[in-house]
Protein backbone atom coordinates (compact mmCIF):
# COMPACT_ATOMS: atom_id res chain seq x y z
CA UNK A 1 0.00 0.00 0.00
CA UNK A 2 1.27 3.12 -0.77
CA UNK A 3 1.31 7.34 -0.03
CA UNK A 4 -0.98 8.52 -2.99
CA UNK A 5 -0.65 12.28 -4.63
CA UNK A 6 -4.47 11.84 -5.71
CA UNK A 7 -5.51 14.91 -3.66
CA UNK A 8 -8.91 13.53 -2.14
CA UNK A 9 -7.41 10.27 -0.71
CA UNK A 10 -4.49 9.40 1.37
CA UNK A 11 -3.34 6.00 0.34
CA UNK A 12 -3.73 3.75 -2.44
CA UNK A 13 -4.83 -0.21 -2.08
CA UNK A 14 -4.37 -2.83 -4.56
CA UNK A 15 -5.68 -6.27 -3.49
CA UNK A 16 -7.11 -6.36 -7.08
CA UNK A 17 -5.84 -5.09 -9.97
CA UNK A 18 -6.95 -5.42 -13.58
CA UNK A 19 -9.77 -4.52 -15.63
CA UNK A 20 -11.31 -6.00 -19.10
CA UNK A 21 -12.85 -2.49 -19.73
CA UNK A 22 -10.32 -1.20 -22.52
CA UNK A 23 -10.27 3.24 -22.00
CA UNK A 24 -7.46 4.75 -23.84
CA UNK A 25 -6.46 7.08 -20.91
CA UNK A 26 -6.54 4.58 -18.52
CA UNK A 27 -3.20 5.34 -16.12
CA UNK A 28 -3.51 2.00 -14.37
CA UNK A 29 -3.71 0.15 -17.94
CA UNK A 30 -0.69 1.84 -18.55
CA UNK A 31 1.02 1.45 -16.12
CA UNK A 32 0.41 -2.12 -15.38
CA UNK A 33 2.01 -2.43 -19.15
CA UNK A 34 4.97 -0.87 -17.40
CA UNK A 35 5.16 -3.02 -14.43
CA UNK A 36 4.10 -6.10 -16.51
CA UNK A 37 6.01 -9.63 -15.09
CA UNK A 38 6.90 -7.75 -11.76
CA UNK A 39 5.33 -6.74 -8.62
CA UNK A 40 2.27 -9.86 -8.85
CA UNK A 41 1.38 -8.45 -12.30
CA UNK A 42 1.34 -11.09 -15.22
CA UNK A 43 3.59 -11.10 -18.00
CA UNK A 44 1.60 -12.08 -20.60
CA UNK A 45 -1.43 -9.70 -19.77
CA UNK A 46 -0.81 -7.42 -16.87
CA UNK A 47 -3.94 -5.89 -16.68
CA UNK A 48 -5.82 -9.16 -16.79
CA UNK A 49 -8.07 -9.07 -13.28
CA UNK A 50 -5.51 -10.52 -10.40
CA UNK A 51 -6.28 -11.50 -6.88
CA UNK A 52 -3.43 -10.46 -4.63
CA UNK A 53 -4.32 -12.09 -1.38
CA UNK A 54 -0.32 -10.96 -0.09
CA UNK A 55 -1.75 -7.57 -0.47
CA UNK A 56 -4.99 -7.62 1.70
CA UNK A 57 -3.98 -6.90 5.40
CA UNK A 58 -2.12 -3.90 4.92
CA UNK A 59 -4.46 -1.25 5.74
CA UNK A 60 -3.65 -2.80 9.22
CA UNK A 61 -0.44 -1.50 9.11
CA UNK A 62 -1.69 2.12 8.91
CA UNK A 63 -2.50 3.34 12.58
CA UNK A 64 -3.67 6.98 11.61
CA UNK A 65 -7.55 6.83 10.67
CA UNK A 66 -6.79 7.61 6.70
CA UNK A 67 -8.99 7.49 3.41
CA UNK A 68 -8.07 4.66 1.05
CA UNK A 69 -8.44 4.44 -2.57
CA UNK A 70 -9.51 0.82 -3.14
CA UNK A 71 -8.80 -1.13 -6.60
CA UNK A 72 -7.32 1.75 -7.85
CA UNK A 73 -5.01 -0.21 -10.25
CA UNK A 74 -8.49 -2.11 -11.43
CA UNK A 75 -12.33 -2.14 -11.35
CA UNK A 76 -13.37 -4.46 -7.89
CA UNK A 77 -16.64 -5.05 -9.88
CA UNK A 78 -14.80 -6.28 -13.65
CA UNK A 79 -17.05 -9.05 -14.46
CA UNK A 80 -13.92 -11.49 -14.18
CA UNK A 81 -13.42 -11.16 -10.35
CA UNK A 82 -14.51 -13.75 -8.30
CA UNK A 83 -16.87 -12.72 -5.27
CA UNK A 84 -14.99 -14.74 -2.93
CA UNK A 85 -12.01 -12.32 -3.94
CA UNK A 86 -14.23 -9.36 -3.37
CA UNK A 87 -15.79 -10.38 -0.08
CA UNK A 88 -12.23 -10.86 1.34
CA UNK A 89 -11.49 -7.40 0.87
CA UNK A 90 -15.06 -6.35 2.23
CA UNK A 91 -13.80 -8.59 5.17
CA UNK A 92 -10.75 -6.24 5.67
CA UNK A 93 -12.91 -3.03 5.44
CA UNK A 94 -15.47 -4.42 8.04
CA UNK A 95 -12.18 -4.92 10.32
CA UNK A 96 -10.89 -1.81 9.62
CA UNK A 97 -13.74 0.64 10.91
CA UNK A 98 -11.30 3.45 11.57
CA UNK A 99 -10.31 4.10 7.42
CA UNK A 100 -12.47 4.60 4.93
CA UNK A 101 -12.39 3.09 1.91
CA UNK A 102 -13.20 4.80 -1.55
CA UNK A 103 -14.09 2.25 -4.95
CA UNK A 104 -14.46 3.85 -8.08
CA UNK A 105 -16.05 1.67 -11.22
CA UNK A 106 -17.45 1.82 -14.50
CA UNK A 107 -18.90 -1.27 -14.38
CA UNK A 108 -22.64 -1.99 -12.51
CA UNK A 109 -22.34 -2.19 -8.62
CA UNK A 110 -22.75 -5.78 -7.30
CA UNK A 111 -23.81 -6.03 -3.80
CA UNK A 112 -21.64 -7.60 -0.96
CA UNK A 113 -23.60 -11.21 0.00
CA UNK A 114 -23.13 -10.48 3.62
CA UNK A 115 -25.81 -7.62 4.51
CA UNK A 116 -24.33 -4.81 2.21
CA UNK A 117 -21.91 -2.58 2.23
CA UNK A 118 -19.83 -1.67 5.46
CA UNK A 119 -20.28 2.00 6.18
CA UNK A 120 -17.03 3.02 6.02
CA UNK A 121 -17.21 2.45 2.04
CA UNK A 122 -17.37 5.25 0.20
CA UNK A 123 -18.39 3.86 -3.58
CA UNK A 124 -18.89 5.76 -6.83
CA UNK A 125 -18.82 5.54 -10.04
CA UNK A 126 -16.45 7.30 -13.10
CA UNK A 127 -18.41 9.35 -16.00
CA UNK A 128 -16.17 10.69 -18.74
CA UNK A 129 -18.61 11.76 -20.53
CA UNK A 130 -17.26 9.60 -24.05
CA UNK A 131 -20.51 7.30 -24.05
CA UNK A 132 -23.54 6.14 -22.35
CA UNK A 133 -21.73 3.11 -20.79
CA UNK A 134 -22.40 4.98 -17.32
CA UNK A 135 -26.13 5.04 -17.15
CA UNK A 136 -26.60 0.75 -15.59
CA UNK A 137 -23.48 2.08 -13.22
CA UNK A 138 -25.16 4.72 -11.84
CA UNK A 139 -28.40 2.95 -11.92
CA UNK A 140 -27.04 0.29 -9.88
CA UNK A 141 -25.32 2.80 -7.27
CA UNK A 142 -28.24 4.76 -6.54
CA UNK A 143 -29.71 1.56 -5.64
CA UNK A 144 -26.79 0.00 -3.49
CA UNK A 145 -26.73 -0.23 0.34
CA UNK A 146 -23.36 2.31 0.20
CA UNK A 147 -23.82 4.56 3.02
CA UNK A 148 -21.65 7.44 0.78
CA UNK A 149 -22.37 7.14 -2.84
CA UNK A 150 -20.36 9.70 -5.44
CA UNK A 151 -19.45 10.33 -9.03
CA UNK A 152 -16.20 11.42 -10.51
CA UNK A 153 -16.33 13.22 -13.48
CA UNK A 154 -12.38 12.82 -14.30
CA UNK A 155 -11.16 12.59 -17.00
CA UNK A 156 -14.17 14.47 -17.70
CA UNK A 157 -13.72 14.28 -21.97
CA UNK A 158 -17.21 14.51 -23.60
CA UNK A 159 -20.92 15.76 -22.94
CA UNK A 160 -22.70 12.55 -22.47
CA UNK A 161 -23.34 13.41 -18.58
CA UNK A 162 -25.68 12.85 -15.94
CA UNK A 163 -26.77 16.08 -14.30
CA UNK A 164 -29.67 13.60 -11.86
CA UNK A 165 -27.86 13.95 -8.60
CA UNK A 166 -30.71 12.86 -6.74
CA UNK A 167 -28.96 10.29 -3.92
CA UNK A 168 -25.68 11.23 -4.83
CA UNK A 169 -23.67 12.73 -1.83
CA UNK A 170 -20.62 13.97 -3.72
CA UNK A 171 -18.99 14.55 -6.67
CA UNK A 172 -15.48 15.32 -8.08
CA UNK A 173 -14.62 16.86 -11.11
CA UNK A 174 -11.08 16.52 -13.05
CA UNK A 175 -9.17 16.98 -16.72
CA UNK A 176 -7.74 14.21 -18.70
CA UNK A 177 -3.86 14.56 -18.07
CA UNK A 178 -0.95 13.30 -19.97
CA UNK A 179 0.38 13.41 -23.78
CA UNK A 180 -2.77 13.92 -25.76
CA UNK A 181 -5.00 14.68 -23.68
CA UNK A 182 -8.09 16.14 -24.28
CA UNK A 183 -9.04 20.03 -22.64
CA UNK A 184 -12.72 19.51 -20.56
CA UNK A 185 -15.64 21.97 -22.12
CA UNK A 186 -15.65 23.83 -19.49
CA UNK A 187 -19.22 24.76 -19.92
CA UNK A 188 -20.34 21.15 -19.18
CA UNK A 189 -18.19 21.62 -15.99
CA UNK A 190 -19.88 24.90 -15.03
CA UNK A 191 -23.26 22.56 -15.90
CA UNK A 192 -21.95 20.48 -13.69
CA UNK A 193 -21.07 22.24 -10.49
CA UNK A 194 -24.49 24.59 -10.78
CA UNK A 195 -26.70 21.67 -10.69
CA UNK A 196 -24.26 20.46 -7.54
CA UNK A 197 -24.97 23.56 -5.39
CA UNK A 198 -28.39 23.78 -6.19
CA UNK A 199 -28.78 20.49 -5.08
CA UNK A 200 -26.66 20.79 -2.24
CA UNK A 201 -24.02 18.36 -3.44
CA UNK A 202 -20.16 18.86 -2.19
CA UNK A 203 -18.29 19.51 -5.02
CA UNK A 204 -14.01 18.17 -5.50
CA UNK A 205 -12.25 20.36 -8.06
CA UNK A 206 -8.65 18.44 -8.92
CA UNK A 207 -5.88 20.93 -9.48
CA UNK A 208 -5.78 18.89 -13.06
CA UNK A 209 -8.49 20.99 -13.88
CA UNK A 210 -8.18 24.27 -12.64
CA UNK A 211 -5.76 25.75 -15.21
CA UNK A 212 -8.82 25.78 -17.80
CA UNK A 213 -11.03 28.08 -15.08
CA UNK A 214 -10.74 31.39 -16.42
CA UNK A 215 -12.86 35.37 -16.09
CA UNK A 216 -15.60 33.71 -18.09
CA UNK A 217 -15.63 30.09 -16.62
CA UNK A 218 -16.23 30.22 -12.71
CA UNK A 219 -13.23 31.52 -10.85
CA UNK A 220 -15.08 31.38 -8.00
CA UNK A 221 -15.50 27.41 -8.12
CA UNK A 222 -11.80 26.35 -9.13
CA UNK A 223 -10.83 25.85 -6.19
CA UNK A 224 -13.41 23.86 -4.24
CA UNK A 225 -12.33 20.80 -2.01
CA UNK A 226 -15.27 20.23 -0.33
CA UNK A 227 -15.77 16.62 0.89
CA UNK A 228 -19.25 14.39 1.90
CA UNK A 229 -21.23 15.95 4.93
CA UNK A 230 -21.36 13.05 7.32
CA UNK A 231 -23.68 13.01 9.71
Amino acid sequence: MNRTKIEWTDYSWNPITGCTRNCDYCYAHKMAIRLKGRGGYPLDDPFYPTFHENRLNEPQSVKRNSMIFTCSMGDIFDPFIKDIWREKVYDVIKGSPGHTFQILTKQRVIEPGNGGFNDNIWLGVSIDGSSSYWKKPLESLKSSTAKVKFISFEPLIGENITLNFNGIDWIIIGAQTGNGSKPPDMKVVMKIIKKARKENVPVFIKPNIRKYFDNGFGLEYKDLEEFPIME
